[in-house]
């Protein structure tokens, strides 16, 4: 048995709707719709084939899938090549790479929870 794992993982084949608390890492590869709080300074991962339409509140966030919504990060947020973006990006430091799909409005600053 595994104790002590502090992660979520949600599948490829699963939708959910609503407000969400999570600790630890957390991989999206499904789709999700609502409000994401990180309640940690884990990172949130919006893996390849994720669809997710949300007000996220984090520290550090990488996008590979499809996003659209806003998100204040008090870290760093990644756009990495296989990543559609749209929307709206608040945190400390953004980067964009080569290949990502972008259209968004944004600013790095300090957020403050």
């Amino acid at each position: 048995m595994i104790y002590n794992q502090m992660y979520t993982s949600i599948g490829k084949e699963t939708a959910l709707s609503g407000n969400f608390h999570f600790r630890g890492s957390t991989h999206l590869l499904g789709k999700l719709s609502g409000e994401i709080k990180m309640m940690d300074q884990s990172k949130l991962i919006l893996e390849i084939g994720s669809e997710t339409k949300a007000l996220i509140d984090c520290h550090d966030a990488e996008i590979y899938g499809e996003f659209s919504g806003e998100i204040k990060a008090s870290g760093n947020v990644t756009l990495y090549p296989t990543a559609i973006f749209t929307g709206k990006v608040i945190a400390k430091t953004l980067e964009i790479l080569p290949g990502a799909i972008v259209n968004m409005s944004g600013h790095t600053e300090e957020v403050r929870s």
